[in-house]
């Protein structure tokens, strides 16, 4: 049996959202519980995580993470919500120990990779492969639709394209993994999915034991770079039309919520259960 630890569930501004007087952020204030959201990350072991955002710290407090354990971590694109590379800085030595053999990979888009080396270049006022070994860091720059495997973990991951956005050198993913003999599905920060992404999905003929799906824009009817509403269904119903969502088998969960998506945890379930999904909230465990 695989498990995911859903480390967060909001988008880039949190719920409540900093300086917000909406009705959804008054409401997290008063409910508490799982309407307070910190940003979306994933933990899918001791050594695995997908995504590391400037609330890493406050989750590892809460859910006793214990990132000196952490061997992998792969991330979906370089928006500071997902990930924070300021906290990389804390592997160096005289602000942790750090064992010689704890390297850390991070696997990323060639922008994710980019950011990482503009950020040290500029702490270290030299080239970041100057001062790389002091932090235990390795960069694994990831290739579209093919596999990384993690044998000791007995995982693989498949980074797919997602719709989001694209400047420079950034290709944003969104993730297809197995843990064991079971398959999940990671895709937050993404509209409908590209052509490509849709073409290996049905030549590779997954079959998802777990999908968790960007709904960033709660009940209202998103399309583009994130999704919600009735465009997030239609990519639950295309997904179950090509074998790699079964009813009944697939646990399919929402994730990522904007307090701009107008609705509380309590009216996402009544909105979303009737059609077969459950609702994310921090902390939540999945087993698949």
């Amino acid at each position: 049996m695989a498990r995911v630890k859903i480390l967060g569930s909001a988008a880039a501004e949190g719920i409540p959202a900093i300086f917000c007087n909406c009705r959804v952020c008054q409401e997290a204030w008063k409910n508490g519980g799982k309407d307070v959201r910190m940003r979306a990350a994933y933990q899918l072991s001791d050594r695995v995580r997908v995504d590391f955002g400037p609330d890493s710290l406050a989750q590892e407090y809460r859910f006793a993470l214990h990132s000196e354990n952490l061997r992998h971590l792969f991330i979906t694109h370089s928006h500071e919500d997902h990930f924070y590379p300021s906290l990389l800085n804390y592997r160096k030595p005289g602000f942790s120990v750090v064992p010689e053999d704890n390297i850390l990979k991070i696997y990323g888009n060639p922008g994710v990779i980019r950011q990482i080396s503009l950020h040290f270049w500029e702490k270290n006022h030299a080239a970041f492969g100057g001062d790389y070994q002091k932090y235990r860091l390795q960069l694994v720059p990831l290739q579209l639709f093919q596999a990384v495997e993690l044998p000791d973990d007995d995982m693989t991951f498949f980074p797919l394209l997602a719709d989001h956005f694209y400047k420079d050198t950034e290709i944003p993913n969104i993730y297809a993994f197995r843990i064991g003999k079971s398959w999940g599905l990671i895709a937050n920060d993404t509209g409908y999915y590209p052509d490509d992404t849709w073409r290996f999905l049905e030549e590779q003929k997954f079959v998802f034991d777990l999908v968790i799906s960007d709904c960033t824009g709660g009940i209202l009817d998103n399309s583009r770079g994130h999704h919600s509403g009735k465009y997030m269904l239609a990519v639950k119903e295309r997904l179950q039309s090509i074998g790699s969502v079964i009813p009944g088998k697939t646990r399919y969960v929402i994730n990522h919520f904007s307090h701009n998506g107008q609705a509380t945890h309590a009216e996402l379930e009544e909105h979303f259960t009737p059609h077969g999904l459950e609702v994310a909230y921090d902390g939540m465990e999945i087993e698949f």
